[in-house]
């Protein structure tokens, strides 16, 4: 599962690295079994040598307040889920299919769909809040603070790094770059892209922590609406003070 990982952008080469990637991660996951009973998930079962639990981090809600990632989410199945609302297709199929799933009748309630944005420039807490609302409006936006703060929660959910693609540099520093002038010590990262247009490359699964805070489940592009039906019920059915081994 460590190599188990999918990007999802508007282009076709990054669409043919998530098929790739859903590939490799069925391999290891099938190597990862060890000959052992089938997994009691439809999703990308997790091995218990890789459980991981849900972030200790604080970001910024659609509010403008902090939201504990963990703490503000206990006792519930948490959908974290990387997107930005300039995504042209991936982002909204995943996020109108989880909508459709979880107003099924006898959907467990206890399920937060915690949407962070990859794209805090453009994505502002209005943005956000309005994209999310076509879905639902229980669906909760969350905003990095920082590019460092964003690359921290893809390291604590074991996700690949999300990666700009610009497709035209229009800034007088980036006009300086491509002419071969002096950079001096300017800092590529603090930049203004002004108009720049750019999409974003990043992993595109769904990370599924049940109640007692453990991740035991992801779910790629595509993932049948059938799968999350079966695995939501067993992520919620699993005690908040129930220790890792319960839900494996």
């Amino acid at each position: 599962m460590a190599v188990a990982r999918i990007l999802t952008a508007c282009s076709p080469f990054f669409r043919r690295v998530a098929a790739l990637g859903v590939a490799a991660m069925l391999v290891v996951a099938a190597c990862d079994s060890n000959g052992e009973a089938e997994s009691r998930y439809d999703g990308l079962a997790v091995p218990e040598s890789q459980l991981k639990q849900v972030p200790d981090m604080v970001f910024s809600d659609t509010d403008g307040n902090d939201f504990h990632l963990a703490a503000d989410t206990q006792g519930q199945v948490r959908l974290v889920y990387q997107m930005f609302t300039n995504c042209p297709d991936i982002c909204g199929v995943q996020l109108a299919q989880l909508a459709s799933v979880l107003n099924r009748p006898g959907a467990p309630a206890n399920v937060a769909v915690l949407a962070v944005t990859v794209d805090p420039d453009r994505d502002t807490p209005e943005v956000l809040r309005a994209y999310l609302d076509q879905f639902s409006d229980d669906f909760v936006g969350l905003i990095p603070g920082s590019e460092q703060q964003l690359t921290d929660l893809q390291n604590a959910l074991g996700a690949l790094a999300s990666i700009k693609i610009f497709e035209t540099t229009t800034t007088e520093t980036h006009q300086m770059a491509s002419d071969g002038g002096d950079m001096g010590d300017t800092d590529m990262g603090d930049m203004d892209h002004g108009d720049v247009d750019y999409d974003i490359a990043h992993d595109a699964r769904v990370f599924a922590y049940a109640p007692n805070g453990y991740g035991y489940a992801q779910y790629p592009h595509p993932t049948r609406q059938t799968q999350f039906d079966h695995d939501l019920p067993i992520l919620a059915g699993i005690q908040p003070d129930a220790p890792a081994p319960a839900g494996l």
